[in-house]
């Protein structure tokens, strides 16, 4: 698995196929990121996690995305 997130993810991330609009999504998103030698958005994979509240099982397994919905229960 790649150091940062994939040009997939980071669309499935901010929702944004343009690079300005997702370099503008991830700053509203208050996400950390670089830009790459052609002003492409590079966001850590491990900093997303965190962010993101991912479990080392789901950090370690062999899913192809790291962006999973998860269904809250509110009964309690």
């Amino acid at each position: 698995m790649s150091l940062f997130l994939s040009k997939e993810e980071i669309v499935e991330l901010t929702g944004r196929k343009q690079r300005q609009k997702q370099v503008e999504q991830l700053t509203a998103m208050r996400i950390t990121f670089t830009l790459d030698a052609f002003g492409w958005p590079k966001v850590l994979r491990k900093s997303i996690e965190a962010e993101l509240g991912a479990s080392p099982n789901q950090r370690n397994s062999n899913n192809s995305s790291i962006f999973k919905y998860t269904e809250l229960n509110l009964e309690d």
